[in-house]
């Protein structure tokens, strides 16, 4: 496998700008034009974006790259198609788990929407496999918290104490333990649980409501997913809530070009989806005018220039021109080692003006600077206070 350190960054964030313009059109000959050689060495780096960014179902299961497949070498081909294989098995896998505890909730009268993965993966008419799936994200009421945690020990899940000052989810390990066994999709890899009772408060410091929660619970409806009950968000709360996780995960230089083809799965047929009363509109723009920069036919439905006219217009700026590597927040590599590290925060909060907008809009930069030194001051507080829960059993 390559070794990440020789990677120039330059060129990394070239090939993450090339798969951005394969969202739309994934063909095995643009994608075999990334690489600067047909051995594997040349190809590894590729082959490692693609994973981070959760874009080898889509690759493979597309017409083009499978009629065109002799525009790809051998091994880059081979590849794709036995990660699809690992993702397939993965998705099965985590399946089976979902529908048990669905099964379980529902004999113990418990109310539980699935999300993100979880029903991104079961919505009907969708490929099941067009996409990786890490973990299951659950959302229940506050006061079926712990009994869903007691269910989910009940089937041998193990819960997993976290540092997150935040007490707005918990996470459960699978019975499997929940070790790495390959840095590409893998049915063994860690299949976690993650019980939300919020859904925003969580994702950055300035976001001291709510919106999303409540009105997700407000227009949900039952219905069964994996032949079993469960609650049903409306479609257009569904997107509002990965684009709200996409532009954080943008802020934080964890973006995914996966979540972007979500964004198109949701919005597919337009009329269903709109954005005129999106919850924490700031925090989900960028993300959805960056998808459709790189996804402009299939998001074409999506109203964002009308969006925009509620937006800074510092930040209609960036997302507009900003280019779709490193620079909008995409991963252009792989996560390092030390997540919560000084540096690694220094990073994450550092000032930079379109993170300033989204969280502070139009006020003067000075203004902004200082709202901004004063959370992240109360923010480091609360680190330095904080300690972190030691795993039972450790």
């Amino acid at each position: 496998m390559t070794d990440w350190s020789r990677v120039a960054p330059a060129a990394a964030a070239r090939i993450v700008r090339g798969l951005a313009g394969l969202l739309e059109h994934p063909e095995a000959e643009a994608l075999a034009r990334l690489t600067q050689g047909k051995d594997w060495y040349a190809w590894a780096p590729i082959a490692r974006l693609i994973t981070i960014h959760g874009l080898g179902p889509h690759l493979i299961r597309s017409g083009n790259t499978l009629e065109r497949s002799r525009d790809l070498p051998e091994l880059m081909f081979d590849w794709l198609a036995e990660r699809d294989v690992l993702n397939a098995q993965r998705i099965d896998i985590m399946h089976g788990e979902l529908a048990a505890i669905l099964a379980a909730a529902a004999a113990d009268g418990i109310s539980v929407m699935p999300l993100k993965g979880a029903l991104l993966t079961t919505m009907p008419g969708t490929d099941p496999r067009r996409r990786p799936m890490s973990d299951l994200d659950l959302l229940v009421r506050p006061v079926d918290r712990e009994r869903l945690g007691t269910l989910l020990e009940r089937l041998n899940y193990r819960r997993a104490r976290e540092a997150n000052p935040r007490d707005t989810h918990d996470v459960y390990v699978d019975p499997g333990g929940g070790r790495v066994v390959s840095l590409d999709e893998h049915p063994n890899n860690p299949r976690r649980v993650e019980v939300h009772v919020e859904l925003v408060r969580h994702l950055w410091s300035w976001l001291d409501e709510d919106q999303l929660t409540e009105a997700m619970w407000s227009d949900a409806t039952p219905g069964e997913i994996c032949g079993f009950p469960a609650m049903l968000p409306a479609r257009h709360h569904v997107l509002a809530h990965v684009a709200i996780h996409a532009t954080a995960d943008l802020l934080g230089g964890r973006g995914r070009l996966l979540q972007w083809l979500d964004f198109a799965d949701l919005a597919g047929d337009g009329a269903a989806v709109s954005l005129a009363a999106l919850p924490h509109p700031r925090v989900a723009y960028p993300a959805l005018r960056l998808a459709q920069r790189a996804l402009p036919n299939r998001l074409a439905a999506l109203d964002v220039e009308g969006l925009e006219t509620k937006m800074p217009r510092q930040l209609v700026r960036w997302a507009r021109s900003v280019p779709l590597d490193h620079r909008s927040g995409l991963m252009i590599g792989p996560q390092r080692t030390t997540p919560h590290s000084l540096a690694a925060r220094a990073k994450r909060w550092a000032p930079v003006p379109w993170r300033l907008s989204v969280a502070y809009g139009d006020r003067p930069p000075p203004i902004a600077m200082a709202l901004h030194a004063r959370l992240v001051a109360g923010r480091w507080r609360g680190r330095f206070s904080f300690r972190e829960p030691r795993p039972e059993g450790d």
